[in-house]
């Protein structure tokens, strides 16, 4: 099987899964409803929901909220300033306060539709298609660029929906193509999850690594294919060359099967994101323990 480790740098991922489908006040505030795969859904079955809320004529905000531990939280927010009647900055923060700005370059076309273009530090992120401005809702072809001006996705989306993808590595490797990234059934390790872990566990002790020297997380990522296979690694958050490398290299030598993520009822490619915690602990005593498909490992 060939691999490809990748360390992938931060980009900005302003979330794009919006439409504006209904004032529920007279204070300018709009509501969408977005499903699996971007899909535009109803409150009983949605994933994210987006608030827009035009405070003046030129600052427009955009929260989005996830359904977590049994209530909605807000995980994300998007001010617009407008700068002309072409351009908006805008400034998006995170749970965790964290926040970045990008600028939007609106080009209408004839049909009442927008060519947009975002920029942030001077280079091109993204151009693609949309029929709505604020915020946007994804139709036709949409490209995607690394921050060091490589292709990194051209992506097809109807309705918001995604459609298909062709995608790159940040050196310009050809990656594998239609991968998704939100299905209706997440993908499964036969074995069970359990064993997943010991394997893990067992492959960093085999490695000679002395974990209770390590504190802090690793984030591997990988395609786990339409037929059950996973390839296509990539450290999304590294702990240095060897941890990483034995990580990759555990999750290659894992014997099972594992389980399609299906997606409108046809098994698709899924990327999976699997981050392994590192825990120190003063106790005498090391431990392997899931929490919501995560790899805890207490020392």
């Amino acid at each position: 099987m060939k691999t490809k480790h990748l360390n992938i740098n931060g980009i900005i991922l302003f979330l794009s899964f919006f439409l504006l489908t209904a004032t529920v006040s007279a204070q300018k505030e709009s509501i969408a409803y977005i499903g699996k795969n971007g899909k535009l859904t109803t409150k009983e079955h949605a994933d994210i929901i987006q608030k827009t809320r035009i405070k003046s004529a030129s600052e427009t905000i955009v929260q989005s909220l996830s359904f977590q531990d049994s209530k909605w939280r807000k995980i994300y927010t998007e001010r617009f300033r407008k700068a002309n009647d072409s351009t908006y900055h805008i400034r998006g923060t995170n749970d965790k306060g964290k926040s970045e700005t990008l600028s939007r370059i609106y080009y209408p076309l004839a049909d009442g539709t927008f060519r947009f273009k975002d920029i942030h530090k001077d280079q091109v992120m993204r151009i693609g298609n949309s029929t709505t401005k604020i915020p946007l809702t994804l139709q036709g072809e949409v490209t995607e660029f690394y921050q060091n001006g490589q292709k990194k996705s051209i992506s097809v989306y109807n309705k918001n929906e995604l459609v298909s993808n062709q995608n790159w590595s940040e050196d310009g490797e050809k990656y594998i193509d239609n991968i998704f990234y939100s299905v209706d059934t997440d993908p499964g390790f036969q074995p069970g999850i359990k064993v997943l872990h010991q394997h893990l566990l067992k492959s960093f002790k085999d490695a000679g690594i002395d974990m209770s020297s390590i504190n802090g997380s690793l984030i591997i990522g990988f395609v786990v294919t339409e037929k059950g296979q996973i390839d296509g690694f990539r450290i999304l958050k590294g702990l240095g060359p060897n941890i990483n490398n034995v990580a990759v290299e555990s999750f290659i030598s894992l014997a099972g099967e594992w389980t399609p993520a299906k997606l409108n009822n046809q098994n698709v490619r899924y990327f999976q994101v699997f981050p392994i915690n590192f825990i120190n602990k003063e106790q005498h005593f090391e431990s392997a323990e899931l929490g919501k498909g995560v790899l805890n490992v207490s020392f």
